[in-house]
């Protein structure tokens, strides 16, 4: 639903209220600064302390800058480097098996996630790498030089001297160092496992023609939403800055943050995916999925509490916000007035009577699924009638409600009542048409079929399967966490006491409509998992439902109830037109400059040609006087 009403205290941050993200191998903001990038940054301590923050050079520049490798660390950083890049000839030699490059991979995934986010959770919390700083490498003159002749900025007129910049950026530049290793051979012993499990693709097979175009497109994409999210974040973030000091800029979304959320742990991982299918192995698809699901640990476990901690502060509300919390929470006659209403399965309470009928009604469809023997059109059948309830019958009940308050007027004396019976009514709906459609699904499981015969590629299809309720499930949670129960339940149709308005914010920044879009993924999934092609016909016609419910009773109730501050297209479309109309425009630019480029080419041209036509004239009125002069 577009719906979004909050139902907990505004959430403000000194820097960009609702403006950071945890993204990226390291983005704990995404967002730009509008400063100019020669502007210097300044730095803010946890005492307050300000100091400027000098550009820090990037890993590439590391790499292609001479002027980098006097740096002792980044000298260490490339010998690590080459050092494991050399495991591959022990391989071609005979002396390593290839399940050696999947263990090393594993140690340096779990390095990175586990090793990295442990010194991260522990400074976010006791500023453990600052301590260990101050105590371990500050009193020892050997090791402060070291760590002196290792710093290079980006600037070569800036040199690097400890005590001229506090503990917690000399922390930092400390920190980078062991970053930069960690990061570097994850990449580098990823890419090693994929070249030892490579398979030789045949050309003249489309199948293996489609997966390198395919595989192709999403390693260029995942290239291209790391780059442009390190031009979002910049250096200071893609190492983790704000976990040390935090910088002291105006700040705003941009580029691909505003297209997908953790774009570095989601869109940027797309190389992962890529490049098994171009390979063809197994190994390596289960291996990037395993390194996958280690960033988003990563993410959930250190940078998400870090961000929390650090830059969302509970303000106090707004009268607005007071009214509305007075209106849906109040005690005596709120619309939400004990909190407990039954979402799904949360809060239920089995002495309450609604809930131990649903409750019955739940057991009954499991019955008839594991000890009733019935047909399996009755299964079918079974769903389908649920499915035409919950968007059908409910959404035409939604409809009458929103035009003329059929639902409160005419069954129920008042509107608290009627809302109440609908929020049951409508939960038990949504249990029970889930719930039959997986039953649907267990009766027409299937192991192999004549689409999926080997035991590798049903095992692949189930991932695949898991994979997608994976993703419907954080896209479920994602909504009920921007909307809250009055939006799960739909209640603008219900109550207009509320000042309601629309707020597009955590995954609605992205797309309007997440939950009938990417919110029935799963269902897709169970397809997988079923391994039955007779399974996608019903999720086809649920999905249609659902979107005939958005557009006959959803968008036309939001467009009378808010006209103007409705938002057309999401944050991911509108990022797309704005890429489209910037390339659109380069396109333009290049025609425009190639034809002026053309047309000075070509006038040049006849400019020669008219000096040559004229050369030649001049010539030709020599010959004769040169002529006579011979026969005189």
């Amino acid at each position: 639903t577009l719906l979004k009403i909050f139902s907990l205290p505004r959430m403000e941050s000194d820097y960009a209220s609702e403006s950071f993200v945890s993204d990226g191998d390291s983005a704990t903001s995404a967002t730009t600064s509008k400063q100019p990038r020669n502007a210097a940054a300044i730095g803010v301590l946890a005492s307050g302390e300000r100091f400027e923050v000098p550009e820090t050079m990037s890993v590439l520049a590391a790499l292609v800058k001479p002027r980098s490798w006097r740096s002792p660390a980044v000298l260490a950083w490339i010998t690590a480097c080459l050092s494991t890049i050399g495991t591959l000839f022990l391989y071609t030699s005979g002396y390593i098996p290839k399940a050696f490059f999947c263990v090393l991979f594993v140690i340096w995934r779990l390095g990175y996630n586990l090793g990295l986010g442990y010194l991260l959770n522990g400074q976010s919390k006791h500023q453990q790498f600052l301590h260990f700083y101050q105590r371990r490498v500050k009193p020892s003159p050997q090791l402060q030089s070291l760590l002196q002749s290792s710093v290079v900025f980006e600037d070569d007129a800036i040199s690097y001297h400890p005590k001229s910049f506090p503990d917690a950026f000399n922390a930092w530049m400390l920190f980078r160092f062991v970053v930069m290793v960690v990061l570097a051979l994850d990449v580098v012993s990823y890419f090693l496992m994929v070249i030892v499990y490579w398979e030789a693709p045949d050309f003249t097979k489309l199948y293996d023609i489609a997966t390198y175009v395919i595989g192709a497109g999403l390693i260029l994409f995942a290239l291209w939403s790391k780059a442009d999210a390190h031009r979002v974040i910049g250096d200071y973030a893609w190492y983790w800055g704000d976990f040390f000091f935090l910088l002291d800029k105006n700040l705003v979304f941009d580029g691909i943050f505003q297209m997908f959320p953790h774009p570095m742990y989601t869109v940027g991982y797309a190389f992962m995916y890529g490049l098994p299918l171009m390979a063809k192995s197994y190994t390596i698809f289960y291996m990037s999925l395993f390194g996958h699901l280690c960033q988003f640990l990563f993410l959930t476990f250190v940078e998400n509490p870090h961000i929390d901690k650090t830059y969302n502060v509970i303000s106090e509300p707004t009268e607005e916000e007071k009214t509305r919390d007075a209106l849906l929470y109040s005690i005596e006659d709120g619309y939400f007035s004990k909190k407990d209403d039954l979402v799904f399965i949360k809060n239920f309470d089995p002495f309450r009577s609604t809930d131990l009928i649903l409750l019955v009604l739940v057991t009954y469809v499991l019955v008839l699924n594991f000890v009733v023997e019935v047909p399996l059109w009755f299964h079918v059948f079974h769903y389908v009638a649920w499915r035409l309830f919950h968007n059908g019958v409910l959404g035409w009940a939604l409809h009458h409600q929103s035009t003329n308050r059929k639902w409160t007027h005419q069954h129920y004396r008042t509107p608290r009542e009627a809302f109440l019976h609908w929020k049951r009514i409508y939960n038990t709906s949504v249990i029970l048409t889930n719930l039959s459609y997986g039953m649907c699904a267990m009766r027409l499981f299937v192991w192999q079929s004549e689409y999926v015969t080997s035991f590798n590629a049903r095992v692949l299809l189930l991932t695949i399967g898991l994979i997608l309720v994976a993703v419907n499930v954080y896209v479920s949670w994602s909504v009920y966490e921007a909307i809250g129960d009055f939006g799960f339940f739909y209640g603008d149709f219900f109550i207009d006491d509320v000042p309601a308005k629309l707020n597009y914010t955590g995954i609605y920044r992205y797309l309007n409509n997440p939950d009938s879009t990417l919110g029935f993924s799963a269902y897709y999934g169970v397809v997988c998992i079923s391994g039955n092609l007779a399974m996608l016909p019903l999720a086809i016609f649920s999905h249609v439902c659902a979107k005939l419910f958005e557009v006959l009773v959803e968008n036309p109730h939001v467009y009378r109830k808010y006209g103007g501050d409705v938002r057309r297209v999401g944050g991911l479309r509108s990022e797309m037109k704005k890429k489209g109309a910037e390339i659109k425009e380069k396109i333009k630019s290049a025609k425009v400059e190639y034809e002026a480029n053309m047309k000075r080419l070509k006038d040049e041209m006849e400019k020669r040609k008219a000096e040559f036509d004229a050369l030649q004239a001049s010539i030709r009125k020599k010959r004769p006087s040169s002529s006579s002069s011979k026969k005189d």
